[in-house]
């Protein structure tokens, strides 16, 4: 496995692009919007029972599409398990362990190609597997790897949560599949909070349909960051703030502090983005919501989909929603516009 990361020129150009696209796009900047909210009706598709013990999903934290099978990362059961789009059990790979094909809280898929990435968390690593499950190589990494995107075949996205100890820490890293750094960017916001700086250095990572992403912020900032798969930022998306920001008050060593949660989780499909407001939990905490709000590319709310669950993570493929719910299930639903 390669060990060596190399530095790259203007690592940090696109995360100055986007600190400063924020100072001219506060949070509750909106963009103009005077378009008609549109309902789409969620139905939700019965899945095959799936009788084996392996199909039950303990901990479900990140899952890909490829093709007619869905993977789902269990950092529970140290395994990643696949599903037809249909929700029938197919079969698993991965079990708990150090060596190779072996995995500690795996908390990111995807499929590149023919090789199926896994982010091995707190093995500091990435796991690369061939389409049957058998180990295939993979890399070592600096940072704990939190979620992973393929952007083409041969380059993945992954995400690091800052540890707070050191200034000027990335969130996003790009490679290629033998673990050489590409690129690096999106410098980690910093205070005299590290409890503080956690949760407002949280985002979520939509892929595109071109080796492109956008870099949502789960709390106090409504712009939308899009990507190419080189890390060049290619525009903002200022979101239309009929999508409102929800307070929450946090302790902290200097005194309450308040976030203004935006978004628990997202995705990105056909040009638009679905993106889920966090609902108020017990009158002070906040959770995952039940519905999802569909964004064009000008950041204007053009439809909401109602829900049947509170979904912690999902995706969205030819019309139809991939999600996990608050019992770690997967529930699929057809969308109807």
């Amino acid at each position: 496995m390669s060990t060596k990361r190399r530095p790259v020129a203007g690592a940090g150009a696109a995360a100055t692009a986007v600190l400063a696209l924020a100072a001219i796009f506060p949070a509750g900047a909106r963009p103009a919007s005077g378009q008609a909210v549109e309902r789409w009706k969620a139905v939700e598709v019965a899945q095959p029972t799936n009788s084996a013990d392996a199909a039950v999903l303990a901990r479900p934290i990140a899952l890909v599409i490829d093709k007619d099978r869905l993977y789902i990362a269990d950092a529970v059961d140290c395994a990643v398990k696949i599903f037809s789009t249909g929700g029938r059990f197919i079969g698993s790979f991965g079990r708990k362990g150090k060596g190779p094909g072996e995995l500690t809280f795996p908390s990111g898929v995807c499929v590149a190609g023919n090789a199926i990435a896994v982010a091995d968390k707190l093995n500091f690593r990435i796991e690369v597997f061939d389409r049957e499950g058998r180990a295939a190589g993979g890399f070592k990494l600096a940072f704990a790897p939190d979620r992973i995107f393929a952007l083409g075949a041969d380059r993945l996205l992954v995400t690091g949560n800052p540890t707070g100890r050191q200034k000027g820490e990335r969130l996003l890293h790009v490679f290629d599949m033998t673990g050489r750094a590409i690129w690096e960017g999106l410098e980690a916001r910093t205070s005299s909070d590290p409890v503080y700086d956690a949760f407002r250095n949280m985002i979520l990572v939509c892929p595109g349909e071109t080796g492109d992403f956008f870099v949502v912020y789960r709390s106090d900032e409504r712009a939308v960051a899009h990507f190419s798969a080189s890390g060049a930022l290619l525009e903002t998306i200022v979101v239309d703030e009929r999508l409102p920001f929800k307070p929450l008050d946090m302790p902290s060593g200097r005194g309450a502090m308040r976030l203004f949660g935006f978004c628990w989780a997202a995705a990105a499909d056909d040009g638009l983005l679905y993106l889920s407001a966090p609902e108020t939990v017990g009158g002070k905490d906040l959770g995952p919501g039940r519905t999802l709000s569909v964004i064009d590319r000008q950041g204007r709310l053009r439809a909401e989909v109602g829900l049947a669950c509170a979904v912690h993570r999902f995706l969205v493929a030819d019309g139809r929603v991939f999600a996990i719910d608050d019992e770690s299930a997967l529930r699929i639903f057809e969308v109807v516009r």
